[in-house]
């Protein structure tokens, strides 16, 4: 079908999910929180997600992805293939978390996008790229909120440090920067990004568009229909190559220490060859394209199953709404 045809099914699936959830629960599966005591968010329950698949140019089809096995057998996904006239790829992801290669945990001077880099607070995650903000012209360090904000609790001018604790950085010999800002990562409402910038501290070189051994940056990618292979360098597996199998992505649950946090409008990528395409601690890795070497998203979560490989499957933040949200542009 076309994309705007398999737009409007997505949105008639989620529409028939919220009508059709049981009243009695406290929790509707994906697909909102209930009002209740905030101290209850934390067990919003892992349900189904749902978004959009190319199948190749100008066709796509809707894509499923159940997050509890005790939802497979349950009438939803039978009514959502009746409505998608089989045009569906349904698939069970399991357990989807944050995110928390030898080369990639060492220090490194100029900073490298893909190294490990964190709040002091935290174990470690990946440095994803470069960014300057538009009011200041200034370059900042760009990765996720839980990985340079420490989801939410950390404060503006905490150090940030390269590598990260866990790979035996310290603020006395390894700051690199202070927490600039951060997009507030929500509990009772639905998430778009887990993103946050850190100023460089005064000395510190970098080297913004190098790539490793892949090459270099080459800027932003258009709309995510408009690609599928896709590369990352992250912390822990280093340079993986991926499929974007999915887009437009709602009602993903993820677990993060703050509790159970809904997301939409996500990209989602399994791996290319036999392993996973991240691991915990690839949190903030930059994915870009294959070839072009185009800048496509803020790498955040995986699932522990799912993909054609079983290896599990990646989520990431559009890097264009990351952009805007913090106000910033791509360093090339």
């Amino acid at each position: 079908m076309e994309l705007d045809s398999a737009r409007e099914l997505k949105s008639r699936v989620l529409e028939s999910l919220i009508s059709t959830a049981p009243a009695s629960e406290h929790v509707i599966s994906s697909l909102g929180v209930s009002a209740r005591s905030l101290k209850e968010v934390d067990h919003v329950q892992r349900g189904i997600a749902v978004g959009i698949q190319a199948r190749k140019r100008g066709e796509y089809r809707l894509a499923v992805r159940i997050q509890r096995r005790s939802l497979e057998a349950g009438p939803h996904l039978e009514s959502i293939r009746r409505m998608a006239r089989e045009e569906v790829d349904i698939r069970y992801i399991g357990h989807v978390s944050k995110q928390a290669g030898t080369f990639f945990r060492e220090p490194h001077r100029p900073l490298l996008i893909g190294t490990s880099i964190g709040h002091f607070s935290v174990t470690a995650g990946t440095l994803g790229c470069f960014v300057r903000r538009k009011d200041d012209g200034k370059m900042r360090i760009l990765s996720n909120n839980h990985v340079l904000a420490n989801e939410n609790r950390a404060t503006q001018g905490d150090a940030i440090i390269q590598p990260g604790d866990y790979d035996g950085g310290s603020v006395s010999k390894n700051r690199v920067g202070s927490l600039d800002s951060y997009v507030t990562l929500r509990r009772t409402s639905t998430n778009l990004v887990d993103c946050a910038i850190a100023d460089l501290k005064r000395g510190v070189e970098s080297d913004a568009r190098k790539l490793h051994t892949v090459g270099r940056l080459a800027g932003l990618a258009p709309d995510p229909e408009e690609y599928d292979l896709v590369e990352k360098l992250g912390r822990t597996t280093g340079h993986t190559l991926g499929r974007v199998s999915a887009f437009e992505v709602d009602d993903v649950t993820i677990e993060y220490d703050l509790g159970n946090l809904r997301f939409n409008g996500q990209i989602e990528i399994e791996g290319r060859d036999d392993g996973p395409f991240s691991l915990g601690g690839d949190s903030g890795s930059l994915i870009f394209t294959s070839g072009e070497h185009l800048a496509v998203g803020l790498l955040f979560a995986g699932s522990d199953q799912g993909g054609k490989n079983g290896k599990g499957l990646t989520y990431a933040n559009p890097l264009a709404r990351v952009l805007r949200r913090l106000d910033c542009e791509l360093v090339t």
